[in-house]
């Protein structure tokens, strides 16, 4: 049996601390438990396999502890374009897709995981891969995402068996075809 993770509210605290500080304070104050931020796998490990800067991660999980009475739900998404073969000329082009080598994947969410054991209580596992942006401007692809999800939860629960996993949210739409 697991109790509700209760209210959460998604937040920005990658770039700016100053700004992170106020919103982390913000979300607090306003009563609630959670906050969600992504951890982009290109921002940790974007330079290549194996080549982590846990700098901006590092500060975040801390900046988080510091103000108190909130737990972590970490979005792991946006991969490094060596995992995908896409280039990503600017970051207005910048689309998602999953990696050509889903254990790449893995030992992203698996040292993540332990590097933050018992820090970040929960995982999100992508985000809307009902999306053709989503899912590298291709039609979604349902059986895709669950080996997504398999892998990267079975490098969590290996680092972290505590840790919470949550597969990806659906962006709402009305549209049924190659594109949502």
């Amino acid at each position: 049996e697991m109790n509700s993770p209760d209210y959460g509210m998604q937040a920005f605290l990658w770039w700016r601390p100053e700004v992170a500080q106020r919103d982390l304070e913000l979300i607090r104050d306003a009563g609630f438990g959670w906050v969600k931020q992504g951890f982009a796998w290109r921002e940790i490990e974007g330079t290549g396999k194996g080549q982590f800067d846990w700098s901006v991660a590092d500060r975040i999980v801390d900046q988080v502890e510091s103000v108190g009475g909130l737990h972590v739900i970490a979005r792991l998404d946006n991969e490094p374009s060596w995992a995908s073969g896409w280039a990503y000329p600017n970051e207005q082009n910048v689309t998602m897709s999953p990696p050509r080598d889903l254990q790449d994947y893995a030992d992203f969410c698996g040292a993540l995981a332990s590097r933050y054991e018992g820090r970040i209580a929960a995982y999100q596992v992508w985000n809307e891969p009902n999306l053709k942006r989503e899912w590298g401007d291709k039609a979604p692809d349902p059986e895709g995402y669950v080996d997504l999800l398999r892998v990267c939860y079975q490098a969590i629960k290996k680092a972290d068996p505590n840790a919470i996993v949550i597969s990806a949210g659906l962006a709402p739409t009305t549209r049924w075809d190659n594109v949502a």
